[in-house]
């Protein structure tokens, strides 16, 4: 029997397998296409959470490393599912987690709220072996399935000692409601934060990215990510490939006519070939619906390259991996040690 082309278009994107992407598209409906847009509040939830899973910092990390930790995607109009390996989870959650310090709770600074760090009113709650992050009071939900129901308390744990001893969570104070200084540092940022600011209005883009990422991050590895905001297009992503190829091979999948973002090249001058040229190192995609994506390719040497492999050579495991490795023990989580060879 012939495979179905819708699903093997999605599994481009997503990198689900090919069974799994039929039967995500049987669950949604084929009038959707390979990859459904978000619903706005799902797009609005999924634009915050990439912001902070750019930034993420894996304890545990190799110039190999899987992209931002996300081995596949299943996203419907209303919800998405991220498959993030086991030993990924910890990295994830500490990204995640709305964090302060007793300090700056009991002495935020004249006239401003509170830092928090990770996504300010994020919650969880556990279905069987499904972890579901939402907001409370906004639609959109994230899935993160688990191989095993009590795994995510373990990456909990583990997350937490990551952080010192006067980290503050608000996933422990208030399980099922905001708490009054994520709101206020929420309200003191209404462009970031708020619906209907600049970050709501150009979430399709982002969200659309994040849907998108496994199948963005395939052709290269050292990933990295962040945004930057205050400018007229609402907010940039930075999306750079360290010591990779040239772009083209991602511009293929994003401005692919069906199954791409809705993104169009700003040319600067330059003619349209040079963004597919060998030599091209930096592309600029302006999103219809606001906001745009920087494609970085960070390029080094072969004498650099060959520099970087004996200083890591040389540095060998480093005490935060190391850390790590003590808490898996500790906490009888699954071992990241046979990830952390030569």
């Amino acid at each position: 029997m012939a495979k179905d082309k819708l699903a093997i278009r999605r599994t481009r994107y997503t990198l689900q397998g090919y069974e799994h992407a039929l039967e995500s598209i049987r669950r949604d409906g084929r009038q959707h296409g390979p990859i459904p847009h978000a619903a706005p509040h799902q797009a609005f939830l999924e634009a915050l959470a990439l912001e902070r899973i750019g930034e993420w910092k894996p304890a545990c990390w190799r110039p190999d490393i899987l992209g931002f930790g996300i081995a596949w995607i299943d996203p419907s109009p209303t919800g998405i599912t991220l498959g993030i390996p086991t030993r990924y989870l910890p990295d994830i959650a500490s990204t995640l987690m709305p964090t302060s310090s007793a300090a700056e709770l009991a002495n935020p600074i004249d006239g401003e709220s509170a830092q928090i760090y990770g996504l300010p009113g994020l919650r969880f709650r556990l279905d069987g072996s499904t972890v579901i992050l939402h907001i409370p009071g906004m639609a959109g939900r994230i899935e993160i399935p688990l191989a095993s129901p009590g795994l995510w308390e373990k990456a909990l744990l583990i997350a937490q000692a990551s952080f010192d001893d006067t980290a503050v969570f608000f996933w422990d104070l208030l399980p099922d409601t905001w708490h009054p200084l994520e709101r206020a540092c929420a309200a003191s940022w209404p462009e970031r934060y708020v619906i209907g600011g600049i970050h709501y209005q150009a979430s399709r883009l982002a969200s659309g990215v994040l849907r998108r990422l496994p199948g963005i991050c395939r052709p290269f590895s050292a990933h990295d990510m962040w945004f930057n905001f205050g400018r007229d297009l609402g907010y940039e992503i930075e999306f750079e490939w360290q010591d990779s190829g040239p772009p083209r091979e991602v511009l293929g999948l994003l401005l692919h006519r069906k199954d791409g973002l809705n993104v169009r090249i700003a040319s600067q001058g330059m003619p349209l070939n040079h963004f597919y040229s060998e030599n091209c190192t930096y592309v600029r995609l302006l999103g219809d619906t606001g906001g745009c994506l920087d494609l970085r390719r960070l390029r080094h040497s072969p004498e650099t390259r060959e520099a970087l492999k004996r200083y890591r050579a040389a540095q060998g495991r480093d005490r935060v991996a190391e850390r790590r490795l003590e808490l898996e023990r500790k906490y009888n989580y699954p071992s990241s040690e046979k990830f952390l060879g030569p």
